[in-house]
């Protein structure tokens, strides 16, 4: 942790470091354009600027900050108030920060967690080791994927994933994140056919839960692949069926074998990933 004095010192001290989280006290005046996480506590001042969080210094001041923003804390200031002393603002203030921390994690994550929970994710879902084509298995930042599987309905398959391919997960921590308000919790869909669950994705549910059910029934062997994609033309959905092929081969590592048609990359392919990216972005 470091503290800065001004918007000078802000910007020498950002030439050479990058921190995870950005406290600004009061209403400074300097363009942040670095993708860094903002934390600001205005003590008074009008502020003008975007947050991952604003903290009040009262529940007055919370009122009338709500009115402009979504994510709201209180710390009283042990400076100016006797209801609480120093250690108890510290122990809210790093809460927060790891709060911050916590959420949106995916594009915290490492390269090499990414590749080690597609894997997962096959071994989880075929439930046999030699489904999953790695040269080595790597380290995994297990907080971040507890979180990120948590919120996207896929911690079974992760669990089961990690103990088909014998990897020593380590217990859940509790999880606290700030969610973006469009979220809605995934939860397994009633029907498992093919159809329904592409009609899901479509509608614009783009959990990665959906992805994982898609493969499963795709899958299996019951499917009748004319009968399937003559379906999804009389839907209209035979155009999207494609991208939404490319999206499993890069999250599921579906195998083409499986694939009613090949996987394409499209213009509704990078729609499907912004839309992706953007379910649990704050």
């Amino acid at each position: 942790m470091k503290s800065v004095d001004d918007s000078l010192d802000m910007k020498k001290t950002l030439e050479n470091i990058h921190p995870d989280i950005i406290h600004i006290h009061g209403s400074i005046k300097w363009n942040i354009t670095n993708d860094f996480r903002i934390v600001i506590s205005p003590h008074g001042e009008n502020i003008n600027r975007d947050a991952y969080v604003v903290i009040a210094r009262s529940e007055m001041e919370r009122k009338k900050l709500s009115e402009t923003y979504e994510r709201l804390e209180v710390v009283r200031n042990p400076f100016l108030t006797k209801t609480t002393a120093n250690d108890a603002c510290c122990n809210q203030l790093e809460a927060i920060y790891r709060k911050v921390i916590d959420s949106d994690v995916f594009p915290l994550m490492d390269s090499n967690t990414i590749q080690m929970m597609h894997a997962m994710l096959k071994a989880g879902i075929t439930g046999d080791a030699r489904w999953v084509q790695l040269e080595e298995f790597h380290p995994v930042d297990w907080h971040k994927l507890h979180i990120y599987a948590h919120y996207q309905g896929i911690s079974d398959i992760i669990r089961s994933g990690a103990t088909v391919l014998d990897l020593q997960e380590p217990t859940s921590q509790v999880i606290n994140s700030y969610l973006p308000p469009h979220y809605n919790e995934p939860i397994p869909l009633e029907r498992h056919d093919a159809t329904s669950i592409i009609t899901k994705i479509i509608e614009g549910d783009v959990a990665l839960l959906r992805f994982v059910e898609l493969d499963i029934a795709l899958r299996r062997g019951d499917i009748d692949e004319e009968s399937f994609l003559h379906d999804l033309k009389e839907l209209h959905f035979d155009t999207y069926l494609p991208s939404i092929l490319q999206i499993l081969k890069e999250t599921t590592w579906l195998d083409e074998g499986f694939m009613p048609c090949l996987p394409q990359n499209n213009k509704y392919t990078n729609k499907l990933r912004t839309l992706m990216a953007n379910y649990l972005r704050i």
